[in-house]
């Protein structure tokens, strides 16, 4: 892994710690993840300090006629919905959260002792990681530029620390998002390989067959070599269980806030439409924003639904693991013949 995608993950997990949304360490060397007093410490008073900050979502203007202004005081609400339900799962299920990471983390390692990656999967892992954690950082700063007058119409507000306290609120549903991405991609990766060790192992089942018949292998080599194979598949599968079982709670851990976040998304597209149009009402909603505003606001709706495409890829792929290896077995179904009992029962 490159230098730089590193230090993009790290940065990840330290703005996270700062804010209060994580609440436990993270070793970058061994990638262990365990508990501290002093992070504990930090974490619960950052955590209090945000939920502080939400006396402000009391100054929300819904008093507005227009409805893209109702719409978008609604999308500050949620956000501070996701915040508040991010920081009691944090605090009621961290003994569950670092459970899963550690068993992931192990997962991962036992894996790769017995098959390490393929460069084609380092390569895709690292490509994955690198385009989502840049888009990622760039779209969650310019929707934090756009929001500083949002905020100011929204709440009211005229205190550059008020607007900066809303803003970072704010900027809680994204980090978490790419906490969540971070973990699911961790786990696609090893789902990759197990595929492409299934296929090596069904290709070299039908070339056992090819030189049995041919009569190049005696039936003690090929006796033996279906066993191993089948040790193989067996261990495979036992570590796709195990992956499917991790993903089910990961997806559980971040459920709720992936769910005010969808919703976030839905109401921001009904936005954006009705703004789409040109109307006297939208020509009064601009004449509040500044012209820095209004032209970096395009490139950073472009940037945010192709972040969101990516990450919805990501989640897909966890799913698209497992029908991939269904399709596999059905492929080389006609290549397969009877070698050995045990293989075929694997």
């Amino acid at each position: 892994m490159e230098r730089t995608t590193k230090w993009m993950i790290a940065a990840v997990y330290r703005i996270s710690l700062a804010v209060g949304i994580i609440s436990f360490c993270h070793d970058q060397t061994t990638e262990k993840f365990y508990f501290s007093t002093m992070v504990t410490i930090y974490s619960a008073f950052a955590s209090l300090v945000m939920l502080g900050f939400l006396r402000y979502f009391f100054q929300l203007n819904f008093s507005s006629p227009h409805l893209p202004v109702k719409i978008n005081a609604i999308i500050f609400l949620l956000r501070g919905l996701c915040l508040v339900v991010t920081v009691f799962i944090n605090w009621t299920k961290r003994q569950e959260i670092v459970t899963t990471l550690n068993e992931l983390r192990q997962a991962r390692y036992q894996f790769q002792k017995r098959w390490p990656l393929s460069e084609n999967t380092k390569r895709k892992f690292e490509k994955t990681l690198r385009r989502k954690l840049k888009l990622g950082f760039a779209t969650t700063t310019g929707i934090l530029l756009t929001l500083i007058e949002s905020a100011k119409i929204q709440f009211e507000l005229e205190s550059v620390y008020a607007i900066a306290a809303v803003i970072l609120m704010c900027s809680v549903g994204s980090f978490v998002m790419m906490n969540f991405f971070l973990c699911i991609t961790h786990l696609n990766v090893i789902l990759w390989a197990v595929n492409e060790e299934v296929e090596k192992i069904l290709k070299t089942t039908y070339q056992l067959w090819q030189l049995s018949m041919q009569q190049y292998i005696g039936p003690g080599t090929l006796i033996t070599q279906c066993c191993r194979l089948s040790d193989d598949l067996d261990n495979l599968a036992a570590t796709q269980h195990q992956l499917h079982l991790l993903g089910n709670r990961i997806n559980r851990m971040y459920d709720l806030q992936t769910g005010c976040v969808l919703l976030m998304i839905y109401l921001n597209n009904v936005a954006v439409c009705y703004m789409a149009y040109p109307t006297a009402e939208k020509d009064q909603i601009t004449d509040n924003y500044s012209n820095w505003t209004i032209v970096l606001m395009p490139f950073v709706m472009i940037m945010y639904y192709i972040d969101l495409i990516i990450f919805l890829k990501s989640l897909m792929h966890f799913h698209e693991a497992f029908l991939a290896t269904k399709k596999l077995f059905r492929e080389h179904q006609a290549l397969l013949p009877t070698l050995d009992v045990r293989l075929e029962e694997s």
